[in-house]
């Protein structure tokens, strides 16, 4: 899901492996399927809202991760 959500980090984040990436990873998919849940249920939109708001703040942690690790790899050569 993360890779239709941020379509221009695909090769990046199918390449990731890192501890932190996949702790990462792990993190929004549990998000998303509990904003899922919690959208299909109705019975709690404060909650969802909430979901909503972790799941755009995943979305943008792991890109500047992602984008700080090609700097890095830019900056060192390798």
């Amino acid at each position: 899901r993360l890779m239709m959500r941020l379509p221009h980090l695909r090769g990046s984040i199918a390449s990731a492996s890192s501890d932190c990436m996949i702790e990462l990873f792990c993190s929004y998919e549990l998000a998303v399927n509990m904003r899922d849940a919690l959208v299909l249920g109705g019975g709690r939109p404060d909650l969802a809202d909430e979901y909503r708001q972790i799941c755009l703040e995943l979305e943008e942690e792991v890109e500047v991760v992602l984008c700080a690790t090609a700097l890095a790899v830019r900056r060192d050569g390798t």
